[in-house]
């Protein structure tokens, strides 16, 4: 009977040691909240791009329409799609990790220069 007491704190004192390695193994950026906070936000950033592939499709199909019936592009437009264009380049480097700078709302809107 000593002998299955004896195993059972065996058991638990491995339990304990176990749950300590494993939380020692976590390494500090798994438990910063900025690391969850870049997660969420690049979640966000990959919902607005389906958004953006959206209007992308209404600009070009405006486009086309302006080429159709004025035999030239709507420049307004083309400047819009430019500033879209620079953009999306900001979001998809933010959701590859290729950059640490947030995209629009968190800086400026890109302008159509860069």
């Amino acid at each position: 009977m000593t002998d299955k007491n004896e195993d059972s704190s065996v058991m638990a004192e491995v339990k304990t040691e176990e749950a300590k390695n494993f939380k020692d193994v976590l390494p500090e950026k798994v438990k910063h909240p900025s690391t969850w906070i870049t997660a969420g936000l690049v979640v966000f950033y990959l919902f607005l791009l389906g958004f953006l592939d959206f209007v992308l499709w209404i600009i070009a199909g405006a486009q086309f329409l302006f080429t159709l019936f004025s035999k030239e592009p709507n420049l307004h437009l083309s400047v819009f799609s430019i500033k879209l264009r620079n953009y999306i380049i900001q979001i998809i480097d933010f959701v590859t990790y290729s950059t640490k700078e947030r995209p629009f709302p968190f800086n400026p809107f890109p302008s159509d220069k860069e």
